[in-house]
Formats: structure tokens, sequence, C-alpha cells
């Protein structure tokens, strides 16, 4: 079990790298485009199941469930703004604010 949770866990950090690339990617007209929205999916719900895993596991250090909830909240404003409305124009704001969200997230997960 150890072991799917390091690889899984492995997964989960490379989603989001693929969302920060997809948003550097475009950082001089950002937009929200493919990358960031399903990177941001792939995290999140990687995201649920490694908090499942280990609080199912003795293998595993049980989570801080009040830092799971905050990156959950914040995980899960960032995929409703990358998977809002599907018209959107060119130089979207939005990929700033999801950037930050994401940033921010990642900040929680090393500093907290």
């Amino acid at each position: 079990m150890e072991t799917l949770y390091d690889v899984l866990t492995y997964v989960h950090i490379a989603a989001w790298v693929v969302v920060v690339i997809g948003y550097l990617k475009d950082a001089r007209g950002p937009r929200v485009n493919q990358w960031m929205a399903q990177g941001l999916t792939v995290a999140f719900v990687l995201g649920l199941v490694l908090v499942g895993i280990a609080s199912a596991s003795d293998a595993v250090a049980d989570p801080d469930h009040a830092k799971v909830a905050v990156k959950l909240v914040i995980a899960f404003v960032a995929v409703g703004l990358a998977h809002g409305p599907g018209k959107r124009p060119s130089p979207n704001p939005i990929a700033h604010v999801i950037a930050a969200l994401v940033l921010a997230n990642i900040v929680i997960a090393y500093a907290w």
C-alpha cells in the first residue's frame, strides 16, 4: 500500500506541474487551456484518493485534516474556475486567479 501511495503522490505532483506549465505556456496572453483544466482535475481526484489511502492504511501516516480541508477548498475553487463557462476571451484574468490558487495550494502542501 505504501508503494501505491508513493506512486500516486508522484503522479499528483506531476499533475500540479502540468497545471503550472500550462499557465506558463500562455503567460503573456493568459487563458485557461486544456493543460490547466485537465491537470487540475487529475490533481484534485488524486488528492482525494491519497487522503483516502492515508486514512485507511496503517502503513502511511494519517493526514492533517485541517490542512486537507483547506487544500480541498482551494483545489475545488480552482477546478470550478478552470471548468467554468466554455467561451472565454483570450486574455483571461481568471487564469491568473487559478495560478495563484495553485501556488497557494503548493505552498500550503510544503509549508504547513
